[in-house]
């Protein structure tokens, strides 16, 4: 696969999950909305799962997936961080108004690539990919 073709499989992605965010699911959290309403304790523990959900490794998962999932996990513990300043990142992000509407995973996977680039980067490379 070639290096453009992987970015826009990456970028196809990335929008799908942003598509995704305005569909709203009953009793979760769907948007900014929803996650200013929780405490911080709650949003710590809520990031937490989502960390943990995201970037574990399946199986199935793509060569490109499985790399960027170990690029996030190689970036969060070289920049020593904990849940609370994940929450953070989250809260932050939705300072952006353009923002407002899209669940917290995709502001997750979204922040994390921005933040984690060069890890994901170097993963990708040992593979001979292209970055990111």
């Amino acid at each position: 696969m070639s290096h453009s073709r992987i970015s826009l499989t990456i970028a196809a992605w990335a929008f799908g999950a942003t598509l995704a965010a305005p569909t709203q699911a009953a009793g979760y959290v769907n948007d900014s909305k929803g996650w200013m309403a929780l405490t911080a304790e709650a949003k710590a523990a809520y990031v937490q799962g989502l960390n943990d959900s995201l970037n574990y490794v399946f199986v199935d998962d793509t060569l490109v997936n499985a790399l960027a999932k170990k690029g996030r996990t190689e970036c969060l513990v070289a920049l020593q961080t904990n849940s609370a300043l994940l929450a953070d990142r989250i809260t932050q992000a939705y300072a952006d108004k353009n923002l407002a509407g899209y669940a917290p995973t995709a502001i997750y996977i979204i922040k994390m690539g921005e933040v984690c680039r060069s890890h994901i980067n170097k993963e990708r490379a040992a593979f001979g990919i292209g970055p990111m």
